[in-house]
């Protein structure tokens, strides 16, 4: 009686060809997973940001979302600012907080540098005219392909086409 199975050769040449295919999507692998860290980094701020926004109508206090340590890359906590001095003081409830994502940079114009406070109407209360821009920046790159857009009323949205910023650089 005749075994069937693979010989040695017949095996190596398979795990070769497994490794080239390997070696070309590795790289356009990781590629994609920057890019949805990015993406989901952004989806993840404005949603905070639209959180806050509301919680400070329905409570009607003014709410902030800080960046953690001055830094919208470590992430960021939403608290309401009861003595309004935009800083998290012990007594003062903290309502939510995120941390940042591997290798993702985040930005702020200088609107939104460190933060953003919202009043009982909804209002952003960063003051003068204009919109607050928080820039998810590109891997090695001066750039930014997702970035939270904040409006002076207070609407924030995500706009997903590329712009070059210093502040990714």
């Amino acid at each position: 009686m005749r075994q069937r199975g693979f010989t040695l050769v017949e095996l190596l040449v398979v795990l070769v060809l497994i490794a080239i295919v390997m070696g070309i999507a590795l790289p356009a692998f990781n590629t994609l997973m920057e890019s949805q860290r990015r993406q989901d980094a952004a989806q993840q701020l404005v949603s905070g940001v639209r959180m806050a926004r509301a919680e400070a109508i329905v409570r009607n206090q003014v709410v902030v979302i800080a960046a953690i340590d001055r830094n919208w890359s470590n992430g960021w906590r939403t608290f309401v600012d009861a003595n309004l001095n935009g800083s998290k003081e012990d007594d003062e409830p903290s309502l939510m907080e995120r941390g940042g994502y591997r290798g993702v940079k985040v930005a702020g114009n200088s609107k939104v540098r460190q933060a953003i406070a919202f009043d009982s109407t909804g209002g952003s209360t960063s003051g003068g005219t204009g919109n607050g821009t928080l820039f998810i920046c590109e891997k090695d790159r001066p750039a930014s392909r997702y970035r939270v857009i904040l409006a002076p009323s207070g609407r924030a949205r995500i706009a997903d086409d590329e712009v070059a910023t210093e502040l990714c650089g």
